[in-house]
């Protein structure tokens, strides 16, 4: 989980951000991850960004404090069992946090110097391998916690989110655009215009049904359209239930879970 995160942070050290950059082999993680190790021993002398933060956990952990972190940054960073993870940090005396991760890179300049020093620590203290296995037990109870509680779960916090049958994995919102004949809806002909659409949310329940329909976001681009939100809103509710009545829930671990989900619906004049 983490080595995935320092993954991240090298592509952000080289090259501007880039989804499409996080496919790597382990080979690339885990020889960053060490070379990072291995460069808060002795960091440049001009490299006052990881200096400062490595005096900044040694000043901490003199007080008594040791974090584990999480870095956190530009679209990556986010952890579902964070709440989870909270607790067992607390449980083995352990402060938890987000080592935040800038998007912009200054030459010479290296982030992440306060985590890596506090993994170095935790490591010493726990073993090598105690970050990563407090990941997954977090984790395991984060599953546990959402069905017994029969929380949903936002779509992208799943394994697998939900699906159409005919879908073997969903990666976008996109949903067939709906014709519309009694309603007199306008296209914007402008540059960034088109018909007007709904973010349609709903949930998938874990009996492949739909629940709770409600609008995410409502762009009717011309003035005109504006009146015709409700109406619409109730036409993508009935297209929905029509004619993708039974989706394949979402999934974490395998297990089936609820899932809230979103589809963008157009509306075209016929």
């Amino acid at each position: 989980m983490y080595r995935l995160i320092a993954l991240k942070l090298f592509i952000l050290s080289i090259i501007s951000y880039s989804c499409g950059q996080s496919e790597q082999t382990n080979t690339v993680e885990v020889d960053y991850e060490q070379w990072r190790q291995n460069y808060i021993k002795k960091p440049k002398s001009k490299d006052t960004l990881c200096i400062s933060d490595i005096n900044r956990a040694k000043k901490d952990i003199a007080n008594g404090k040791i974090v584990f972190t999480q870095e956190y940054g530009f679209m990556y960073g986010d952890i579902r069992y964070e709440n989870e993870l909270r607790k067992l940090c607390n449980d083995v005396g352990l402060v938890f946090d987000f080592d935040l991760i800038s998007d912009v890179v200054f030459e010479g300049q290296t982030q992440g110097c306060y985590g890596a020093y506090m993994s170095r620590i935790i490591a010493d203290k726990y073993g090598s391998d105690f970050k990563e296995k407090l990941h997954h037990k977090a984790d395991s109870l984060f599953l546990i916690n959402v069905n017994k509680q029969n929380k949903i779960i936002q779509y992208w916090d799943c394994d697998k989110r939900a699906r159409l049958p005919n879908e073997e994995k969903r990666t976008n919102d996109d949903i067939p655009s709906i014709s519309i004949k009694e309603l007199d809806i306008k296209e914007d002909n402008s540059e960034y215009g088109g018909w007007p659409f709904i973010d349609l949310r709903f949930i998938v329940e874990k009996d492949s049904t739909l629940s709770h329909f409600r609008i995410r976001e409502w762009v009717p681009h011309l003035e005109t359209n504006e009146k015709f939100k409700d109406s619409l809103f109730i036409i993508a509710i009935d297209n929905m239930k029509d004619k993708f009545p039974k989706w394949v829930p979402g999934e974490i671990s395998g297990v089936p879970v609820r899932t809230d989900n979103n589809v963008r619906v157009f509306f075209v004049k016929e």
